[in-house]
C-alpha cells in the first residue's frame, strides 16, 4: 500500500502510522493529521468532531474508531444530532452506517471485546456481513497473542479471509512477553502473504515496528488510556495511592515515563516544537500531586507527546531503510534504558 499523506506528512511506502485521540476538539484533530498526516478519533464523541470537520470539508486523513467496546452493559444507542434526548424505544445505532454515510476512507465495525479463548464469538465476529466493505474490529485480550492462543487466531484470520482491526487490552502492556510479540508478528505474516490489510488501533509506540513489518495503520494513542485497552489493575496491599505524575513520551526512549521518573540530561533533553517553544526540555514535567494532574499539565504533556512522536515516525518512515533505522533507533533506547537504571518495555529487546 502506498501512504499518500495528506500537509505535513511524508510519502512511504509503508502503511501509516497516526495518533489516536479520545476526547479532543476539532482544531486538536486537525494539528494531529498535520502533524502525522492522519488520525483516528474515538466513539461518539469522535463521530461528532467527524461531522464537524466534514461539514468544513475537512475530513481528509480523519478515520474512526466506534469504540463500542468500552461500553459496559446493555448498549444504548448514541445521543447524535437531531436526536430529542427522550427515553424513546430507539433503534440500536448503525456505526457501519454513520461512517459509510461520512465517506470515511476505512469503515470498521463497532467491536466488542472478547476473552482468551471465545473461538465461537471470535468466528461470529469475523463471518458477519454487512452492507459495505469493513474491516472487522477485534477487541482482543492480549493473551490471544501468546504461544497457546496466536496459532488458533491466525488460523481464524486465514478462514475468514477479513480485513482487522486489531484492538489489545491488559491492565499494564498486552505485549509483554516475546511470546506475545512472536504471536503479533504471526498476524503480520499473515497479512503481507495475504494481502488482507492487518490495522492496530489504540496501541503504543510498537505500532511503528508493525508498520515496517507489514501492518496497514497503526493508530498510536496519545494519552494512557488510548494505548490499549485497559484492565483492572490491583491496589497496593497498604492502601497508599501513589503520586500522580504526566506520562510523557521520551524520543530516546521510545516509550513513555513518569515525569518524576525521569533524571538526566540523557532523557530529559528535547527539541521538539513544543519544548523549544516552553523554553525547557522534559524536565518541566518533573512534578507530582496527591490526586489528578492538573488538565494544564496534561495538555502540556500532550502536545509534547503528539510533536515529539510525529518526529519520530517521519524520522523512521523518511529513513532510505525504514527498518535498519528503527533497529538502529531500538538499539540505542535499550542501552539508554540500562544506563539511566528504567526498565523498557519487552518489544524494544524482542523484535528482530
Amino acid at each position: 500500500m502506498v501512504d499518500r499523506r495528506v500537509r505535513g506528512g511524508v510519502r512511504s511506502s509503508l502503511g501509516r502510522v497516526q495518533a489516536y485521540l479520545g476526547r479532543c476538539s476539532a482544531a486538536e484533530a486537525l494539528a494531529n493529521r498535520e502533524r502525522f498526516g492522519g488520525v483516528t478519533l474515538q466513539g461518539v464523541h469522535g463521530l461528532a468532531v467527524a461531522r464537524v470537520l466534514a461539514r468544513a470539508g475537512e475530513l481528509a486523513g480523519v478515520d474512526l474508531d466506534p469504540a463500542a467496546y468500552l461500553g459496559r452493559g446493555k448498549a444504548k444507542a448514541p445521543v447524535v444530532e437531531g436526536q430529542l434526548g427522550l427515553a424513546l424505544d430507539l433503534p440500536v445505532f448503525d456505526w457501519v452506517d454513520a461512517q459509510a454515510e461520512l465517506g470515511l476512507s476505512v469503515v470498521r465495525t463497532p467491536g466488542l471485546r472478547l476473552r482468551v479463548g471465545q473461538l465461537d464469538e471470535l468466528k461470529a465476529a469475523l463471518g458477519r456481513e454487512y452492507p459495505v466493505k469493513v474491516s472487522v474490529t477485534l477487541v482482543l485480550d492480549g493473551g490471544w497473542l501468546g504461544s497457546k492462543h496466536s496459532g488458533v487466531l491466525a488460523e481464524q484470520l486465514r478462514a475468514a479471509d477479513r480485513d482487522v482491526s486489531l484492538v489489545l487490552g491488559a491492565p499494564f502492556d498486552p505485549v509483554d512477553s516475546s511470546y506475545k510479540v512472536f504471536g503479533l508478528r504471526r498476524l503480520l505474516r499473515w497479512s503481507a502473504r495475504t494481502g488482507r490489510k492487518l490495522e492496530l488501533l489504540r496501541t503504543g509506540p510498537v505500532g511503528i515496528p508493525a508498520i515496517a513489518a507489514g501492518a496497514t495503520l497503526a493508530a498510536i494513542g496519545l494519552s494512557s488510556s488510548t494505548r490499549h485497552l485497559g484492565g483492572p489493575v490491583a491496589r497496593r496491599a497498604d492502601g497508599v495511592r501513589p503520586k500522580r505524575s504526566p506520562q510523557v513520551f521520551v524520543p530516546r526512549l521510545l516509550h513513555w515515563q513518569r515525569g518524576i521518573d525521569l533524571k538526566g540530561s540523557e532523557v530529559t533533553a528535547c527539541a521538539c516544537a513544543a519544548c523549544a517553544r516552553a523554553g525547557s526540555g522534559l524536565q518541566r514535567f518533573d512534578v507530582a500531586f496527591d490526586s489528578a494532574v492538573p488538565a494544564t499539565v496534561r495538555a502540556a504533556a500532550r502536545e509534547h507527546d503528539s510533536y515529539a512522536l510525529a518526529e519520530v515516525v517521519h524520522a523512521v518512515l523518511g529513513a532510505t531503510d525504514p527498518k535498519d533505522e528503527l533497529t538502529r533507533l531500538r538499539q540505542d533506547a535499550q542501552e539508554l534504558a540500562v544506563e539511566v537504571g528504567i526498565v523498557a518495555p519487552k518489544w524494544l529487546g524482542s523484535w528482530e
